[in-house]
């Protein structure tokens, strides 16, 4: 059976608008088209073969699974997005775990290389510490990799080289007013990541 015009041209049309994986826009066609659909009795249901003969053929030409890939991680990493956060994505976007990884690899070198911008990354330290955070909460958001240890670390370092008097004071403050005994506003400091010395200093000045 002829493939529909207008099944292949949704498809193209979709692709273009989205650059979605291969098997991602598998599935938006079975979806929109396939057997259980609403438009099933007017295309009687596509199947796999069918599906196959778009995306293999019809579409040979405009499909680009690696250079849409490069293109999505590239702009993960352009938005700081740490390894896990971009494989995580990549893979719920239904592309390959070989290609992902493939192109962590060779573009960006991710087992031996850092892929945080030292320049976001601080902004974005900074604003956590603006916002009261702790060295170790900060620490704890961004750490993930041994590779991005000592890029981070320098950062908290030279952030936080007055200390966090002024944070653990700030968010003390914020807690002491929802009427909490000693005891549980201690409980809460210590759960942000604040160390217990520094959370004596203040709760006893």
């Amino acid at each position: 059976m002829e493939v529909s015009q207008k099944i292949v041209d949704y498809a193209i049309w979709y692709y273009l608008k989205y650059y979605p994986s291969k098997k991602a826009l598998e599935n938006k066609l079975f979806e929109k088209f396939g057997p259980n659909s609403e438009k099933a009795k007017i295309y009687g249901g596509i199947g796999q073969e069918t599906v196959d003969e778009i995306l293999n053929q019809k579409m040979a030409s405009i499909i680009s699974e690696e250079e849409v890939a490069r293109a999505k991680i590239k702009n993960y990493v352009e938005k700081n997005k740490n390894v896990s956060y971009i494989k995580s994505k990549m893979f719920q976007k239904k592309f390959e775990k070989e290609l992902v990884l493939e192109i962590l690899e060779k573009e960006f070198d991710f087992e031996n290389n850092s892929l945080l911008s030292e320049s976001k990354l601080r902004n974005q330290i900074l604003a956590l510490k603006q916002n009261g955070k702790s060295k170790n909460y900060i620490r704890r958001k961004f750490l993930e990799r041994k590779q991005d240890k000592e890029l981070i670390e320098g950062i908290l370092e030279d952030i936080f080289k007055d200390g966090e008097f002024e944070n653990i004071l700030k968010e003390y403050e914020k807690i002491k007013q929802k009427g909490l005994d000693k005891q549980k506003i201690f409980q809460k400091l210590f759960a942000k990541g604040f160390s217990y010395d520094d959370i004596k200093q203040v709760m006893k000045d």
